[in-house]
């Protein structure tokens, strides 16, 4: 048949064709979105894997994003196009995954706050157990001391009799005491001078 003689059901069909042309372009525009985006998907999935294991007592987090990957962020459509995929699909995960690790950050900064705090406290008590440790060595030593003047007072009693060493005390005792009062007295003259 000469080409110019062509019926219009010929006509028909080559525009037909024509059109089939232009969807299967279209379908294989598509389908490189599709796979750009596939490979999107897999690299946000993939962060995801890497992000899971630092943060396993989340379980909110293994229990958001332990699903299907399909039913996370589900492949586009036949003819659904990139921007709408990335609007109604790739954005609200990724505002989910944004919220999650903000949730994660402000944990581990409360956690870091209370360990340095933790950290703070137990230096603390550890500088007063030291002190402490201290202060005992040092009443002990002290306690010996004393035992040891207690011991010698009593070798004295025995040496001088009881009674000479009581006297002695007393006599010593209302001297101190004397003294005292003298100092007192010397006090208050010298404010009275003023």
């Amino acid at each position: 048949m000469p080409q110019g003689n062509m019926s219009t059901h010929d006509k028909h069909l080559s525009v037909l064709d024509f059109k089939k042309e232009q969807r299967a372009k279209e379908i294989a525009e598509l389908e490189a979105v599709k796979a750009k985006k596939q490979g999107q998907v897999e690299q946000q999935e993939q962060r995801l894997k890497e992000l899971a294991p630092a943060v396993r007592n989340m379980e909110q987090l293994a229990a958001q994003f332990s699903d299907d990957p399909e039913r996370i962020l589900p492949e586009p459509g036949p003819l659904e196009s990139a921007k709408s995929y990335r609007e109604k699909k790739a954005k609200p995960l990724l505002a989910q995954i944004v919220k999650v690790l903000r949730s994660l950050y402000r944990a581990y900064v409360e956690l870091k706050r209370k360990y340095e705090r933790l950290q703070g406290d137990y230096g603390r008590a550890r500088e007063g157990n030291e002190r402490l440790s201290d202060r005992l060595q040092e009443t002990k030593l002290e306690n010996k001391a004393l035992r040891g003047a207690v011991a010698d007072f009593e070798r004295v009693k025995r040496a001088f009799g009881p009674e000479e060493v009581e006297r002695a005390v007393e006599d010593a005792k209302r001297r101190e005491a004397q003294e005292r009062e003298q100092k007192k007295a010397k006090r208050r003259f010298r404010r009275g001078a003023r």
